[in-house]
């Protein structure tokens, strides 16, 4: 029975390994320190795209149908 539960508290052990050491360490490079971000307004500057590509669609479509009403 003693073998079995070593066998039990080495593979808590391993289950727990990546929780306790490995998680902080990967948290730990990932961090982004929020004050070095620029600031940008995502949302202009999806409207502007998305405007954009709309502005080229319409006037490829009318270019398209002149073309085709000659």
């Amino acid at each position: 029975m003693n073998d079995q539960q070593e066998k039990i508290k080495q593979r808590e052990a391993l289950e727990n390994v990546y929780g306790n050491f490995v998680e902080p360490y990967v948290n730990q490079l990932i961090e982004i320190n929020a004050q070095s971000l620029p600031t940008t307004h995502i949302a202009f500057s999806g409207f502007c795209c998305a405007s954009g590509w709309l502005v080229l669609t319409l006037l490829y479509c009318a270019w398209m149908r002149s073309r085709f009403k000659k």
